[in-house]
């Protein structure tokens, strides 16, 4: 039975040499934006990028930036314990010159929240490390790793479309020589929600980039992982007194870290099963496939307004939707320009 679409969606202006899901796979981000609002994965499709970067987008960026920094020192042996606060600094200045040579259209905004989230990590990261010491002596394997791995869905008339489900996962570590691997993911957060912890338990298992980047250490290590690490950093919520100077608002950062680091540091660990697998990847090919049917034109297109406001704040993209308003917009040239924030 032949299938013919009832109409075509408005991926056609999308030119080839940009995307093409059988060449440029499928990531986390473009599922998750998928799902959230059609017309929002289709102007990202289309290259459009807003200017524009939240404080949590800054931070947490430059977080993972200075972890991945110290972690693949201690995998290449350069770090074998607890390195000097010196030695951490330096690292996060290194990482801030790289956020500015990859951010070179930032806003006048976006810098200042560069300038803000360096005061706070410089502040942050020294008792971090201090606090998870044991990091240092864990046999660390993929650091910041990128896979992509080749991945097929049916059509209704019985014919396959290919992609590929492609990613960069923060780590993974074995405890032991002879032990499987564990997944590491970190997160930066400025809350953890009503239930605070209870509710991140019931969320885990069913949390679609935790169970993407788990199946992929399943299929490149060709064994089974044990499980994952569950890594938040909570971005402290002080603020700067008008009167107080930046070396003193970091110092009062920093005191504050020293007395509660169990509240700023929080670690959860969940074990996984191959059933537990085996049934995410079911439900990841069915996203994968919804998506597929929708980029070919087989399914239908539509907006979310449930999406222009949530947790994180208003949609991006809500000034095009509503009224064709393009400033602040502009078109990159890749459409993934790093897999650990392309969205």
């Amino acid at each position: 039975m032949k299938i013919k679409a009832l109409r075509l969606i408005p991926m056609k202006e999308v030119p080839a040499r940009f995307y093409d899901p059988e060449r440029d796979g499928v990531t986390f981000s473009l599922l998750t934006t998928f799902k959230g609002c059609r017309e929002r994965a289709r102007l990202f499709l289309n290259g459009w990028t807003s200017r524009k970067n939240s404080l949590g987008q800054v931070f947490g960026g430059l977080c993972h930036g200075i972890c991945q920094r110290m972690y693949e020192d201690v995998r290449e042996g350069r770090l074998t314990s607890l390195p000097s606060p010196q030695y951490i600094k330096d690292v996060c200045r290194k990482v801030e010159r790289i956020w500015k040579e990859e951010n070179p259209r930032a806003d006048a905004e976006s810098l200042q929240y560069l300038e803000f989230s360096m005061i706070l990590l410089e502040a942050l990261m020294p008792e971090y490390f201090r606090y998870w010491q044991k990091d240092f002596k864990l046999l660390w394997e993929r650091i910041e790793s990128e896979f992509k791995v080749r991945f097929k869905v049916e059509r209704p008339d019985g014919r396959l479309m290919k992609t590929f489900i492609r990613g960069k996962m923060d780590g993974s570590y074995k405890r032991t020589t002879a032990g499987r691997p564990w997944l590491l993911e970190t997160k930066t957060k400025s809350n953890l929600g009503e239930r605070g912890e209870s509710d991140i338990a019931d969320i885990l298992p069913h949390e679609l980039q935790v169970n993407i980047y788990l199946l992929n250490l399943w299929w490149l290590e060709k064994v089974l992982p044990e499980g994952l690490l569950y890594n938040i950093i909570r971005r402290p919520g002080l603020r700067q007194k008008k009167t107080e100077s930046v070396v003193k608002f970091a110092r009062r950062v920093a005191e504050d870290v020293r007395k509660r680091p169990e509240w700023y540091f929080i670690r959860m660990q969940m074990r996984v099963t191959k059933k537990d697998l085996e049934r995410n990847e079911l439900e990841l090919r069915d996203l994968v496939s919804d998506f597929m049917l929708w980029w070919n034109g087989l399914a239908g297109h539509y907006k979310n307004s449930d999406a222009c406001q949530n947790k994180y704040g208003t949609c991006a993209m809500l000034p095009i939707c509503a009224r064709g308003d393009y400033t602040g917009f502009y078109k990159r040239e890749k459409v993934f320009r790093e897999l650990a924030d392309e969205l």
